[in-house]
């Protein structure tokens, strides 16, 4: 039997709407153009009312984590999702449906009004007590954060899902550097991957990103033809985390933002 949430007394019984629940009166700005918001997620501070905030999917799926530590990391990614996005749409964030694409990677279901006919794109990542959304206005975008463990790769490893050429990238760098390297090579395939919709249905040791950390240009074979190539870079992150970010056809600039968890607040 899986265990029962922790759930506070305001999601155990039907409570009031107050103010953090209801919808916002002023819309955060939207990204311009191709440009991408980067959110600064720290999971050991769930948002106020965070489990009032889920679906009952999200519910469920929160109730099968054993360890109490990975459960409220899964409730504060997804509480904080919904009350980013519901800033930027001006709507109750546990108003906001989500449709999931065939390969598992979520969208908002749209439209949502007739004033926004544009999708606004995200997309989620979370590794220990961190986690990044990236929000655009209308650009497929994949984003990934790893915790960088020192005991990887190990052969296995690197030999699932690296190319035959990254592994003797990999092989000519010096041990002390290898998992920084690894980790940083493996958050660019998964961003590319994610940006794309396809999850592991791209094989990652089909897909060639190299070991240097660089911003690049790739056209992946995999894809449909009719897509434009993909723009992948690293990006600067927490200490001990790699971090990188993918858009289809390009993304503009990259702008970071973070939330006052303690308070609620949006910056």
């Amino acid at each position: 039997m899986a265990p029962s949430l922790d759930l506070p007394k305001t999601a155990q019984t039907p409570a009031p709407r107050h103010a953090s629940l209801t919808p916002q009166a002023t819309a955060l700005p939207r990204p311009q153009r191709r440009d991408v918001h980067l959110w600064e997620l720290h999971l050991d501070q769930p948002p106020p009312d965070a489990v009032v905030l889920l679906d009952a999917t999200e519910r469920t799926r929160a109730q099968r984590f054993v360890h109490d530590l990975h459960r409220t990391r899964y409730i504060a990614a997804h509480a904080w999702l919904r009350r980013i996005l519901g800033r930027y749409l001006a709507c109750a964030p546990q108003d906001l449906e989500f449709v999931i694409g065939p390969y598992g990677k979520p969208e908002l279901r749209a439209p949502w009004s007739a004033q926004r006919p544009a999708p606004l794109r995200f997309n989620l990542s979370h590794s220990d007590n961190r986690a990044l959304l990236a929000v655009s206005n209308d650009v497929a975008i994949g984003v990934d954060i790893e915790a960088i463990r020192p005991d990887l790769p190990d052969a296995t490893l690197a030999a699932g899902v690296l190319t035959a050429a990254e592994r003797a990238e990999l092989e000519q760098t010096p041990v002390a550097q290898r998992a920084t390297v690894f980790f940083a090579c493996w958050t660019r395939k998964e961003a590319c991957m994610k940006a794309l919709g396809l999850g592991l249905a791209l094989e990652p040791r089909s897909l060639h990103v190299g070991m240097a950390a660089q911003r690049q240009t790739l056209q992946i074979e995999q894809a449909e033809s009719a897509n434009p190539p993909l723009d992948l870079s690293p990006l600067p992150g927490p200490a001990g985390f790699a971090v990188a970010l993918a858009a289809v056809g390009g993304f503009g600039e990259v702008t970071r933002h973070h939330v006052d968890a303690l308070s609620g607040r949006l910056n």
